[in-house]
Parts: C-alpha cells; sequence; structure tokens
C-alpha cells in the first residue's frame, strides 16, 4: 500500500515537472531575489551616506520622513521576496506540487512596490513643482502618479484570493497588463517632465532611465509570456530603483554645480584635513587658488612646512 503511494505520488510529480518551465518560473524569481538582495545593500549605503552628508541636517520634514520611510519599505519588500524564494526551494523541496500555488508574499510584494514607486513619484513631483513650477506640467504628473497607483493595488489584491498561479493568471490577464501599461505612461511622463524641465534649467538630469526601462520590459514579458514570472523578476528588482532614484538625486546636490533646495557649489567644496604618522595634510580648493599645506615634525621638535 506504502509503496504503491509513493509509485503514484512520483508520477504525479515527474508529470508536475514535465509541464512546468522552472527556468521561467522559479529559476527567474531566484535570479531576481540574488539581484535584489545586491541593490537592497546600494540602498543601505546610500540611506548611510544621506545621513552623513550635511544637506541632511538642513533638509524639509517631508524630506527627513521619506527617506526612513524609503529604507523601511525595501527591507521590508526585501524580505517578502526572500520569502518567496524560501517557500518554493526550502520549505516545498521535493513537493512539486508547489510550485503551481500562489504565495502570499507575491502580491504582498507588488503592493509594496507600488507605495514605494508613489512615495519617489511624490518626491520627483515636488522637484518638478519647486524648479518650474508650471501648473499644466505638474498637473499631468499628478495625475500620472495616482492613476499609476491607483491601477497598481487592484491586481496583488485581488491576486490574495486565488490558491492556484495558473488560475490567478488567467482571471487576473486584463488586471495585470493595465496595471504594468498605466505604470510604464506614468514613468514616462514623469521622467520625460524631469528631463525637459532640468534641460531648460541647464541642470544635470538625477532621474535615471532604469524605472522606466524595468516598467517597460515587465509590460513587455507579461504580455509575451503571462504564465511565466518574467515580469515578477523585473517586478522584484523596479521597487529597489526607485528607492535608489530618490537616495541618489538627495546624495547628489552637494556635488553638482546647479543649486537646488539650498545646493552647494562644487567650488566651495573643502577636502578634510587628516593626519598620518605625524604628518597632516590639508587641501583647501577654492574657485581662484589652491594651497597644500604639510607639517612634519622631526624628532627634535623642530618643524618644516612646506606650502604650494
Amino acid at each position: 500500500m506504502n509503496h504503491t503511494s509513493t509509485v503514484e505520488a512520483s508520477a504525479e510529480a515527474s508529470l508536475i515537472l514535465s509541464k512546468i518551465n522552472r527556468g521561467g518560473t522559479i529559476g527567474v524569481v531566484n535570479i531576481g531575489v540574488a539581484m535584489s538582495a545586491m541593490v537592497y545593500g546600494v540602498t543601505c549605503i546610500q540611506t548611510f551616506q544621506y545621513y552623513r552628508s550635511a544637506k541632511s541636517k538642513e533638509d524639509s520634514l517631508f524630506i527627513k520622513a521619506l527617506v526612513p520611510s524609503l529604507w523601511f519599505l525595501d527591507s521590508v519588500h526585501q524580505a517578502l521576496v526572500m520569502h518567496v524564494s524560501y517557500f518554493y526551494l526550502i520549505t516545498n523541496y521535493a513537493n512539486p506540487a508547489a510550485l503551481l500555488q500562489a504565495v502570499w508574499s507575491i502580491p504582498s510584494t507588488i503592493i509594496v512596490t507600488g507605495v514605494i514607486a508613489f512615495l519617489a513619484d511624490g518626491f520627483f513631483l515636488l522637484r518638478i513643482w519647486r524648479l518650474k513650477r508650471n501648473m499644466v506640467i505638474t498637473a499631468n504628473c499628478i495625475l500620472a502618479t495616482v492613476a499609476h497607483l491607483a491601477t497598481n493595488l487592484p491586481y496583488p489584491i485581488r491576486f490574495l484570493e486565488f490558491r492556484s498561479l495558473v488560475e490567478a493568471e488567467a482571471q487576473l490577464k486584463a488586471t495585470g497588463t493595465a496595471s504594468l501599461a498605466v505604470g510604464a505612461a506614468a514613468n514616462m511622463v514623469i521622467s520625460g517632465a524631469m528631463v525637459w524641465i532640468l534641460s531648460q534649467e541647464k541642470a544635470t538630469t538625477r532621474r535615471g532611465p532604469l524605472t522606466c526601462i524595468f516598467e517597460i520590459a515587465a509590460l513587455v514579458s507579461y504580455l509575451a509570456a503571462p504564465s511565466l514570472l518574467y515580469n515578477l523578476f523585473f517586478e522584484i528588482i523596479l521597487g529597489k530603483l526607485y528607492v535608489n532614484a530618490v537616495l541618489t538625486a538627495l546624495n547628489s546636490r552637494a556635488y553638482v554645480g546647479k543649486k537646488w533646495d539650498g545646493g552647494v557649489d562644487i567650488s566651495s567644496i573643502s577636502l578634510p584635513t587628516f593626519q598620518l604618522n605625524g604628518t597632516s595634510f590639508s587641501n583647501n580648493r577654492t574657485t581662484d587658488s589652491a594651497a597644500i599645506t604639510i607639517d612634519e615634525t622631526n624628532k627634535e621638535g623642530d618643524k618644516a612646512s612646506a606650502t604650494v
């Protein structure tokens, strides 16, 4: 009896595995989790760098609340994507039937990504308004941001009702397509507005094209292979790209010539003085001159000073 059950279970497992594209499902998810962990490390470094900068002490309450909120959401996001991988590869090891199950952490990951995108878009909306104060451009960007959030949430919320991945994808294909399409359009609207305004101001664009590329790639992969999880690969990394876009914009303010929100001109930046083995180095750079002073104390207590 037990032998018969084992044989039947083995045959069923072989049948399931033969019908599942493991590379296009759990394989790409596993790769996405690994890459997501690497980008999360960048998030932590950028957050640490922000709090070390002098600008962090001068920022508004909105920015001071935004940075830890994004870091916290990104940490939750990383925990969720790790749970997806752990559920399929560890908890249900040698259980092929589990590969067809819909785990709650997949839609939860999408929800957190949507919230991160909304906060990041809000940050860049505020920046667009401060730079140009153009009502038409700002209103269009606001509509795009609200539409992005409104279409981003129904898909994962409805996804929670399903136990089967196959059934969920079959029932929610239209909702998922609309969500990804609006997300890509909203990203292009806001990024296009940033590029146009900053080109008019002759400033440096600090919202990179990666978020746009990943939004479009997620849409294309979902339309091309809705039964596979290639789109989830891009969704896993997308939230972290939004977080790092904001942190990069904040951390780069002290290194660009164009002022924004009390920014610092690069010509006024001084390199710190440091000491090594009894030797003191100081480098103070201004627009017109540069001076390097080296003071060295010898064993007899005499001092030699050289100025260039």
